[in-house]
């Protein structure tokens, strides 16, 4: 079974280090059970095709092709996006996204939104949030 793991690296350094960065992750993944088929690396301030805005990106996001025995649960692609070297940071928040919220929209790691849970009632009338929506309007 084809598997697609996301890694988000925060460094400038990716490109000068990139063959071994690969190597170290195929042997990681090789060590653990699983075949890689495809690396794919983009800054992160790169448009996504299927996107037309650009981020303020600045690293690098990977797309881990690999090759699994079963379908991976969240907790197991969790646990490989740390072994890959992800942002901790962004791993500790998708552990409680996961294990807490039981949101099945964790796995953000793009800066788009992709999902936005539904606002409760009382913040749908709430006018310092219009307000605010209303100042950020002018900023972009």
């Amino acid at each position: 079974m084809r598997e697609i793991v996301t890694t988000d690296i925060d460094s400038s350094l990716l490109p000068k280090w990139q063959e071994g960065y690969i190597r170290t992750r195929k042997a990681i993944l090789e060590c653990l059970g699983f075949k890689l088929l495809e690396v794919i690396i983009r800054p992160s301030g790169e448009a996504l095709p299927w996107l037309e805005t650009k981020t303020k990106g600045k690293g690098f996001h990977v797309w881990w092709h690999i090759e699994t025995p079963k379908p991976l649960s969240d907790l197991e692609r969790l646990e490989l996006q740390f072994y890959l070297g992800d942002d901790t940071g962004r791993i500790w928040i998708n552990h409680l996204r996961i294990t807490e919220r039981h949101n099945p929209h964790w796995e953000k790691i793009f800066g788009y939104i992709t999902w936005r849970s539904p606002l409760p009632e009382p913040c749908k009338s709430c006018m310092l949030r219009k307000y605010l929506e209303e100042i950020s309007k002018c900023h972009t």
